[in-house]
């Protein structure tokens, strides 16, 4: 018997590479895609340092209207 997908399920999409975009409580950019449906951020510590982090694409969000 073969399972049927739900149609509420979206597929996730990795975001293009230099889209804002919203992880927590921060705001920020994607430099590159890597496996595991992870995408690379750059973003900026309390301190102002840049850092690079990979994070599953469900947990990036939109920026919605309003930037900061």
């Amino acid at each position: 018997m073969e399972k049927k997908r739900s149609r509420i399920h979206q597929e996730a999409l990795c975001p293009p590479i230099g889209a804002l975009l919203r992880y927590r409580t921060r705001i920020v950019r994607v430099i590159a895609e890597a496996r595991g449906q992870r995408a690379m951020i750059e973003s900026l510590d309390t301190t102002g340092r840049t850092f690079v982090s990979a994070v599953k694409w469900n947990s990036l969000r939109e920026l919605g209207a309003q930037l900061f």
